[in-house]
């Protein structure tokens, strides 16, 4: 027995505590068997418990081409790139060049696999439904993939419809389909489906959510019906809930008491809900499209008055247009007039189209702003005046030097003259010489009178007098 014992545990000590040794093998894999021309696959060589090089070569190069002929790989994996030049079959090998297990032993085995290159498969135009249906309805016409609106009727206590649409082709996506909620009168959805290639068809269903006594009312032709179901509506920031009454009937609505204004929801012809303003003293209504900004919120309000030295214009602010004033076209800034809602005080704004930023408008430092500059402006007008009559007197000044000294000119040329002309009539030499010492002397006591440029002048031009005398006395000799 004790034998027996003996035996049994030397047996279980070699299967359980002899350490097991994992036999060495080659393995080749590819990310796809079918690759596209112009593409790539990657191939993996899985060399476990073997060391050494091996070569992965292609069949034929010019459909997939890569690899390498000497690699060195040492018990684990190596992945290599092909590419797909051109249409057809090639095989991937790998080849033992030098190669032997962990444990020694020569390895000389070798392992391939097949890859088809195929031509690109162009996109698909195709944006079609194969099926379009409503949960528990029938839509009306019955569903054709050529047509594109469809209808049906609920009744008044649905609040919400699935919608199931499939495609006809697997590139093409869709969009527009699952739970929908809806509330009495038209709700309008759109499912769009597009292709492969971008390409959009919209399809419609319009469901009508049955109302026994619905409230219609009229908004620039248009006709509008009033929304029931509080869950149809959103509440707006500085709004509270309440119940507003129209036409004797009880509808939800929001009111803030600080602004004094009451919104409903109204549903336009394709389902669209918005807020508007209700009017309860004129019955009217008016949209509600407010203004946000650095903790601003305002109502567009219309002004009779409008802005000094502005144009009234119409401006495009997220999709919706608001009256305001603008002082040219090229300005960014856009005045408006209006309530704003946290404090219910009116007044006028400034939207920077640039910045999409608005803020309240200071009458009083503008005002300043403009005393202050028409101040400055007058000061400028003034100093520009004065320079102006110190130009023109000066200017007035210099002409009447000018004259002067032309005038004095012209009366020297004329004596010059006249003493020339008696010394020529008299024949006496002698009195000639005596009548002009006594022109020369009276002609001093002229250039007495002038001031010390003149006199140089005057007597240079006595000079040429003489010699003008003495060439006219040589002459008559």
């Amino acid at each position: 027995m004790k034998k027996l014992l003996t035996t049994i545990a030397i047996f279980s000590f070699f299967i359980f505590i002899t350490p097991t040794v994992s036999a060495a093998g080659l393995g080749i894999s590819a990310s796809s068997k079918t690759v596209t021309e112009g593409g790539s696959v990657t191939i993996t060589v899985n060399a476990s418990g073997l060391i050494g090089r091996f070569s992965i070569t292609s069949s034929n190069g010019n459909v997939l081409s890569g690899g390498t002929s000497s690699d060195w790989i040492e018990n684990g994996s190596q992945s290599y790139r092909f590419t797909a030049k051109s249409v057809g079959t090639a095989t991937i090998t790998v080849n033992s060049i030098d190669v032997s297990s962990t444990s020694g032993q020569k390895y000389t085995e070798s392992k391939s696999i097949t890859i088809n290159v195929v031509k690109p498969r162009e996109k698909s135009n195709n944006n079609y439904l194969s099926s379009l249906s409503i949960e528990g309805y029938s839509i009306n016409p019955e569903f054709s993939k050529d047509q594109l609106e469809y209808s049906l009727e609920v009744p008044a206590e649905t609040e919400k419809i699935q919608i199931h649409a499939s495609k006809e082709d697997d590139y093409a996506s869709v969009d527009g389909i699952g739970e929908k909620e809806v509330s009495e009168g038209d709700n309008h959805f759109e499912i769009k489906v597009t292709s492969e290639t971008g390409k959009e068809r919209i399809y419609v269903i319009n469901v009508n959510v049955k109302d026994n006594n619905p409230i219609q009312v009229e908004i620039d032709g248009i006709k509008y019906t009033v929304v029931k179901k509080a869950s149809s509506l959103q509440k707006p920031e500085f709004f509270e809930e309440k119940m507003v009454e129209i036409d004797g009937i009880e509808v939800p609505g929001f009111y803030n008491e600080t602004s004094d204004l009451t919104l409903i929801g109204l549903r336009s012809p394709e389902g669209q809900i918005s807020l508007y303003i209700y009017h309860e003293k004129e019955k009217t209504y008016t949209k509600y499209q407010p203004l946000t900004s650095a903790s601003i919120s305002i109502i567009s309000l219309p002004n009779i008055e409008g802005f000094k030295n502005h144009s009234k214009v119409i401006v495009k602010i997220e999709d919706e247009e608001y009256e305001g004033y603008q002082i040219s076209e090229k300005s960014n800034f856009i005045y408006l007039y209006g309530k704003q809602i946290e404090n219910g005080k009116e007044s006028w704004y400034i939207y920077d189209k640039e910045e999409k930023t608005i803020q309240r408008y200071q009458q009083e430092e503008a005002d300043k702003i403009e005393k202050e500059y028409q101040k400055k402006l007058k000061e400028q007008k003034l100093v520009i005046a004065c320079l102006a009559g110190i130009s023109l007197f000066l200017s007035l000044m210099i002409l009447i030097l000018a004259f002067s000294k032309k005038k004095k000119r012209k009366q020297r040329k004329e004596k010059k003259e006249a003493i020339i002309d008696s010394i020529v009539k008299d024949q006496d030499t002698e009195k000639k010489d005596k009548i002009g010492k006594n022109k020369v002397l009276e002609e001093d006591d002229f250039l007495g009178n002038l001031s010390l440029e003149e006199k140089e002048s005057e007597k240079d031009e006595k000079i040429e007098e003489k010699e003008i005398s003495k060439k006219k006395k040589e002459r008559k000799k």
